[in-house]
């Protein structure tokens, strides 16, 4: 569904087409308002990798972030045009020489992305003013370097899966039996493979999960959250919500 932007600069998002649904959640675009100057957008504890272009007619810095393990404020400048891609949770693209451990918790700007050079990409990407066109441009490029080589499946993203369809309510050990493996080697796949522990993707992932419980607005209380969530208790659910996003529940 099409989130268009107020005259506040809100951004607009678009699901991918099905050939890449099960690699990319979404696109999102945020077309430059000078009026504003200096704004930012928070991160909270997430399992995904994100591509971030900022675009300007002469210039274009690409940015590979994500996951994180802890909130983190962005810096968005009005001068620029602001071209996201979110992968699905667990799923970094093999389309750089970046490995997922390096990304956990930091951004790095690569130069080149699938043999383009990013100057010349951001320009493509800055002229194609709408995002159905930036869209179509980026999926044509992910589908001409061949969705097996960018996105392979193996244990550890196929347990990724599990664990994002569970709403992060699974054990690392009942994960484990699921994909055949001992606990050990599940987890020395999934750090090569997702970047992180299975254990701390986990908590991530239910953390998520939870805020969108939250939005939903369905639940009368904290305490119903916490259950449906699988936190032992309210306390638990209070204690892991203000680690993870350094504000109390009620402030949400």
């Amino acid at each position: 569904m099409e989130n268009y932007p107020d005259q506040n600069g809100s951004s607009i998002e678009l699901k991918p087409t099905r050939e890449f649904a099960g690699l990319i959640d979404k696109f999102w675009f945020v077309q430059k308002n000078e009026k504003y100057r200096q704004g930012h957008f928070e991160i909270l504890p997430d399992g995904n990798f994100d591509l971030l272009f900022i675009l300007a007619d002469s210039w274009c810095k690409l940015v590979f972030a994500g996951p994180y393990t802890r909130k983190f404020c962005v810096p968005m400048l009005g001068e620029y045009d602001y071209f996201g891609i979110r992968f699905r949770s667990g799923k970094m693209p093999r389309i750089a020489d970046i490995k997922p451990v390096d990304l956990v918790d930091t951004m790095i700007t690569p130069h080149k992305i699938l043999g383009m050079d990013i100057d010349a990409l951001g320009e493509r990407l800055y002229f194609l003013e709408r995002i159905e066109s930036k869209q179509a441009f980026m999926e044509d490029a992910f589908r001409k370097a061949g969705l097996e080589t960018i996105a392979p499946a193996g244990i550890g993203i196929r347990s990724a899966e599990i664990i994002e369809s569970s709403g992060g309510q699974i054990k690392v050990n009942d994960l484990a039996c699921l994909a055949g493996v001992s606990i050990r080697t599940l987890e020395r796949v999934f750090l090569t493979e997702v970047g992180m522990p299975p254990k701390t993707f986990i908590r991530c992932i239910r953390f998520q999960d939870t805020l969108e419980k939250m939005r939903s607005g369905k639940y009368r209380s904290l305490a119903e959250i916490a259950c449906e969530c699988g936190y032992a208790d309210q306390s638990h659910f209070i204690k892991d919500y203000k680690q993870l996003s350094g504000r109390l529940p009620g402030c949400f």
